[in-house]
């Protein structure tokens, strides 16, 4: 994308031969580094579907750039040329331990956001090292607005995920209370005469003020609208994708309510759908509306005459750079092949379809397309003693990044959104089943008045489970996530198996069903 800075004011140059090697190195340079940026962040691009229309912010970002290429100021000499050069090798030493974290964690949003933020800086640089302060307030925004694609730090977008939920369930049950229909709030979850109505976060309206968002800066850019126009743009955005998703959820819920919690599936996908398309038009025609008012547009600027000063750019420097980030990723994947940790034994379930009532049960749609596993599934049956259990057993295959979606999905974040109340998290401990050691996790909650206890093992065998200690097998903080890296260990495909069982007042008699359970269900495979 950077390449088009120098473009023009070398291709009259005499020496076509400097024009060529200089638009060479320039291009090859910026397209390893934005290459490696999007490489990081594809993982969310393709699997989660709230951050899908990433995909098409750097070619929104490229037109952005081309636009504001044909109104470019004059290049003025840049001052504190070392400093920048200085900032400049600061930013490519920085790729490299990125670089060789993110191979281990392709889900460590921080990641993204020091791979992103460190991309802009280079460029920013490199664009004032060509054009001075000029250039660098005037290509600003197609730069930075590469953000709008990058996902949100994991506990702000729960935050934010879990209240808008809860706010859009809130006003649902005074909806339908209003208009005649009893219904209780419990948690996330609206209570009505045919069952269980959940908001989950598809509901929550975060997909839509994200794409609303991106949406609102391309058309405040687009039509080169002042700083005010564009504060209005946004807020619209906002408002209007709350709105919207709250048409649509009050659609659905009025739906489960008349004809059942069947019927939400078929206005699932083309409410979602309507809603969208309502939302985006209705930001369009307020950038139209502003658009005609003239105090709401920003002064334009005079393309510069082609005899403006020289571009000053190192080719050495360039081509210096473009090697560092062949060299670092060289590296990084010497690296991680040379390490090969040990790979524990795999272990695989027995769907325990011998028990009394075995019957198996569909994964909700809404629950695949956020989950993206390869294989999978649910059961429930009812012990010899009565109390009902249900399993879930999911795996991932190698790239699939299955920490992003288990680590956000894990029982005590889910249960407690569902209504239950988490009354212990007895932490992580290694329980041997049939030779293997998993990590088991339990919880235990109330369900409405009944005891629930739930065994989640999330396990994805890239270390020693004979060797290692139980707090290293999830360990998702910072040390972490560093010795994952230090320790050469990709993501190899993980899996997660998850048995709740109701009924249990006395926690050791439930944890001792479990092992009953776990030596008939897991088998090496």
């Amino acid at each position: 994308m950077k390449a088009l800075l120098v473009r023009a004011h070398l291709i009259d140059s005499p020496d076509a031969e400097v024009f060529a090697w200089r638009f060479a190195a320039i291009a090859v340079f910026f397209a390893l580094l934005w290459l490696e940026v999007i490489n990081q962040l594809k993982g969310e691009w393709s699997f989660n579907p709230q951050y899908a229309y990433g995909w098409s912010v750097p070619f929104l970002a490229l037109y952005l750039f081309w636009k504001r290429w044909t109104t470019q100021p004059a290049p003025a000499p840049s001052g504190q040329r070392l400093f920048a050069i200085a900032l400049l090798f600061f930013g490519a030493l920085i790729l490299l331990p990125v670089r060789f974290l993110s191979e281990a964690n392709p889900d460590w949003r921080l990641l993204s956001w020091a791979f992103s933020l460190t991309a802009i800086m280079i460029s920013a640089t490199c664009i004032f090292l060509a054009g001075g302060r000029p250039w660098l307030r005037h290509f600003a925004f197609p730069i930075v607005f590469f953000l709008v694609a990058v996902p949100w730090p994991t506990q702000f977008e729960q935050f934010v995920v879990q209240n808008l939920m809860h706010g859009v369930t809130a006003i649902n049950v005074a909806f339908l209370n209003i208009a005649g229909i009893p219904a209780v709030q419990k948690g996330n979850v609206i209570e009505v005469g045919t069952g269980l109505i959940g908001i989950e976060e598809a509901c929550s309206g975060v997909r839509s003020i994200q794409a609303t968002l991106m949406v609102s800066l391309f058309l405040g850019e687009l039509y080169s609208f002042n700083v005010l126009a564009r504060m209005i743009l946004v807020l619209a955005a906002g408002v209007l994708a709350f709105f919207c998703n709250l048409v649509r959820t009050a659609i659905l819920v009025w739906v489960g309510a008349h004809k059942g919690i069947k019927a939400i599936e078929a206005w699932h996908d083309p409410a979602g759908l309507t809603i969208l398309l309502f939302c985006l038009f209705g930001l369009w025609a307020l950038s139209l509306i502003l658009q005609r008012r003239s105090v709401f547009r920003a002064p334009q600027l005079q393309r510069a005459e082609a005899s403006a000063a020289p571009i000053n750019y190192s080719r050495p420097l360039l081509v210096g750079l473009a090697l560092w980030l062949i060299l670092a990723e060289a590296t990084v994947q010497t690296w991680y092949r040379l390490q090969r940790p040990a790979i524990e034994m795999e272990w695989t379930v027995n769907w325990p379809t011998s028990e009394t009532g075995y019957k198996s049960m569909p994964v909700p749609t809404e629950a695949q397309n956020l989950l993206r596993y390869n294989e999978g599934g649910s059961g429930t049956w009812h012990g010899n003693d009565g109390r009902p259990w249900m399993m879930y057993f999911f795996r991932w295959f190698p790239g699939r990044t299955a920490a992003l979606f288990v680590k956000i999905h894990r029982p005590d974040v889910c249960l407690p959104a569902s209504g239950m109340i988490l009354n212990r998290d007895a932490g992580l401990r290694l329980l041997p089943v049939n030779g293997v050691n998993l990590p088991i996790r339990s919880y235990r909650f109330d369900d409405r008045g009944t005891p629930l206890h739930v065994f989640y093992c999330y396990a994805d065998g890239r270390s020693s489970y004979e060797n290692a200690k139980a707090a290293e097998l999830e360990d998702w903080t910072i040390r972490g996530r560093v010795r994952a890296a230090w320790q050469g260990r990709r993501d190899v495909g993980a899996q997660m198996l998850e048995v709740i069982v109701w009924g249990y007042e006395n926690d050791r008699e439930a944890d001792e069903a479990l092992q009953r359970k776990l030596a008939r269900i897991i088998q090496l495979g």
